[in-house]
C-alpha cells in the first residue's frame, strides 16, 4: 500500500511539472475559399495577418507596403463573396489596386496614400487628387465625385479615363449618367465594367435595375453573378428567375441561392 501511494505521488508531481496545454490563438482570422468565392471571419485582427491569410487561401498575391495600415486592427464577417469584392470589402479606404490574369485577380497590392506604381503600371493616387486631375481637363463637366479608393488600374489611357469619368459620375443621378453607366456595364475592359457596376449599386429607382440588367449578357460568369447580387439587393427577383436558365452552372446555383434569400 505504502509503494501504491509513492508511485502515485510521483506521477502526480511528473504531471504537475508538464506545460499547460497550449490553447488556440486568440482572434485568429477564419478563411475560406471554394468554388471561387471566399468567406471571411474576423474580429480585431491585424491588417496583414487577416491579407497573409486571404491571400494563403485564394493562391492571389498580396503585397502591402503599407507599414501603417498593415498594423490597422480589422473586424469582418462576410460569406461568398468573389475575391476582388472580399479585398474591397476589408480594404476599403486604402490606396490599392487589382491586377488580373485574363478574367482572374491574380495579384492586390495596397501603398501609402498617394504613392504611385513602381512599375509604372497604373498610377496609385488618392481619388481625389485624380478627381482634381479630372475637373482641370473638364472643367465644364457638372459631375461630383465622392473620394473613394482607385480599385483597379490599366496600361491603356483610354481606360483610365473611363474610370475617372464613371467616378465623376458616381454622384449624380442625371438620366444621361444612369445611361453612360449602363453603357459601361458592356465595356470589354473589366476594369470599366466593374467601375460601372459599382457606381450603378450606390443608385436607385427603376432606371437603375433596368440599366444593370444589361450586365446579365455579359460573357463573364463571375461578372454576371456580381450583376444577379446586385440586384438581389434590389429585390428583382425576375432577374434572378431567369438566370436559373443561364447557360452556366454556378450562374444558375447562384441564382437559385440568392432567390432563396429573397423569398420569405
Amino acid at each position: 500500500m505504502k509503494m501504491l501511494a509513492v508511485f502515485l505521488t510521483s506521477i502526480m508531481l511528473a504531471a504537475s511539472d508538464d506545460p499547460p496545454p497550449k490553447s488556440p490563438p486568440e482572434n485568429q482570422p477564419v478563411v475560406e475559399f471554394q468554388k471561387g468565392r471566399m468567406s471571411v471571419r474576423a474580429d480585431d485582427v491585424p491588417l496583414k495577418d487577416l491579407l497573409d491569410e486571404m491571400g494563403k487561401k485564394s493562391g492571389i498575391v498580396v503585397e502591402l507596403k503599407d507599414t501603417t495600415a498593415a498594423e490597422r486592427r480589422s473586424s469582418v464577417d462576410f460569406k461568398n463573396l468573389l475575391p476582388m469584392r472580399a479585398f474591397r470589402e476589408v480594404l476599403q479606404d486604402l490606396n490599392f489596386a487589382f491586377f488580373y490574369s485574363e478574367t482572374r485577380l491574380a495579384r492586390v497590392l495596397i501603398l501609402p496614400p498617394g504613392a504611385e506604381n513602381p512599375n509604372g503600371v497604373g498610377r496609385l493616387t488618392n481619388p481625389a487628387d485624380r478627381f482634381a486631375e479630372w475637373s482641370k481637363r473638364n472643367e465644364k463637366s457638372p459631375f461630383k465625385a465622392k473620394p473613394k479608393p482607385l480599385v483597379e488600374q490599366s496600361k491603356d489611357s483610354r481606360v483610365e479615363s473611363k474610370l475617372e469619368a464613371i467616378e465623376a459620375m458616381e454622384e449624380s443621378d442625371d438620366p444621361k449618367s444612369i445611361a453612360a453607366l449602363g453603357e459601361a456595364l458592356t465595356d470589354p475592359s473589366n476594369e470599366v465594367k466593374e467601375a460601372a457596376l459599382a457606381a450603378l449599386s450606390d443608385k436607385e429607382g427603376a432606371a437603375v435595375t433596368q440599366m444593370l440588367r444589361r450586365g446579365l449578357n455579359d460573357s463573364d460568369p463571375e461578372f454576371r453573378i456580381e450583376v444577379l447580387e446586385a440586384l438581389a439587393e434590389r429585390k428583382d427577383l425576375d432577374s434572378l428567375r431567369k438566370a436559373l436558365s443561364d447557360q452556366n452552372q454556378e450562374v444558375r446555383e447562384r441564382a437559385a441561392e440568392l432567390l432563396e434569400d429573397a423569398t420569405p
